[in-house]
């Protein structure tokens, strides 16, 4: 073994988290009625087992000391010069939040069913992606992250895509102060988004947001499905419901909801957010390098 050191971070199919859970029975029996439920869930298994063995493969021909895990929570990536993620745009956000300067390879295992927006290409691709990070002509994107903090204290410092505080049930309102720079609201509505360049092309851009480029620093908000308040002063509807701020300028959160949580980079990484609660965001210094990303990704 020799060159460089790479970790391979893989997800495991939803076929095989159903599986592990049991009821590996029960999609057996909508297997055997051919029911459509189960055919993309079926050959996204097979096609991410055949993309994990190609990567293998390629890796062994080449003799290079590769770690593969799914889980690696035991792992420094500061001990490795590479990190290849396997799976999609989910696997590479569960990654990013425990990488600092490594550079990232991210590979789509199931193009067909996958979203691969952060990958550089699918396992058929592998081959050409690694031999130009060994060559040093495969360039590195720097997506800038989120840091997230809840009363001062820091719980998110590597936020890639984006961040969700509403409140703990989707159907209830959610009561707020918004400020942003020197503009402050109150504000009820069923959440406020907050992301990065890299998360504006997800939800966000979804939900009436822009999209920006990836080289940004700064940080967008939306607020979700904003309502009235009703007061003496008659009805009054929010102004403050979208916008941007500069990567060193907070966007700060005053929690007026008992039962608010917040969402960082999807459902994963929940936090509990009580009535008082103040919740920050702004820019993170270290950015995730990617790998083959933007305008020279692969088709």
């Amino acid at each position: 073994m020799g060159g460089p050191r790479i970790l391979v971070v893989y997800r495991e199919s939803a076929y095989s988290e159903v599986a592990a859970d049991g009821a590996s029975g029960r999609i057996q029996g909508l297997l055997d009625c051919r029911d459509p439920l189960v055919a993309d869930i079926v050959r996204a298994h097979e096609r991410h087992a055949t993309s994990m063995e190609r990567i293998r493969r390629e890796l062994d021909a080449r003799g290079l000391d590769a770690t593969l895990r799914h889980d690696w929570s035991d792992l420094d990536s500061a001990d490795f010069d590479l990190v290849i993620t396997v799976g999609g745009d989910g696997t590479v956000l569960h990654a990013s939040h425990s990488i600092g300067d490594t550079p990232v390879l991210a590979i789509n295992s199931s193009p067909e069913t996958s979203v691969g927006y952060f990958t550089a290409g699918g396992a058929a691709e592998f081959r050409g992606l690694l031999d130009g990070f060994l060559d040093g002509a495969l360039a590195a994107t720097p997506l800038y992250r989120m840091e997230v903090r809840v009363n001062g204290e820091l719980i998110g410092a590597r936020v890639l895509n984006d961040a969700l505080f509403s409140h703990l049930c989707p159907a209830s309102t959610t009561r707020y102060e918004l400020q942003v720079g020197g503009e402050l609201e109150e504000q009820l509505s069923s959440g406020v988004w907050v992301c990065t360049a890299a998360g504006s092309t997800a939800v966000v851009r979804a939900a009436g947001g822009r999209e920006m480029r990836p080289g940004s620093r700064r940080l967008q908000f939306i607020v979700r499905e904003p309502g009235p308040l009703c007061g003496a002063r008659g009805t009054r509807w929010p102004g403050l419901t979208k916008g941007f701020a500069a990567h060193d300028c907070p966007i700060s959160i005053r929690s007026k909801t008992s039962a608010a949580r917040l969402y960082l980079d999807g459902p994963h990484l929940v936090h509990r957010i009580d009535f008082g609660d103040v919740v920050s965001f702004a820019g993170a210094a270290r950015p995730l390098r990617l790998l083959g990303y933007g305008p020279q990704k692969n088709p």
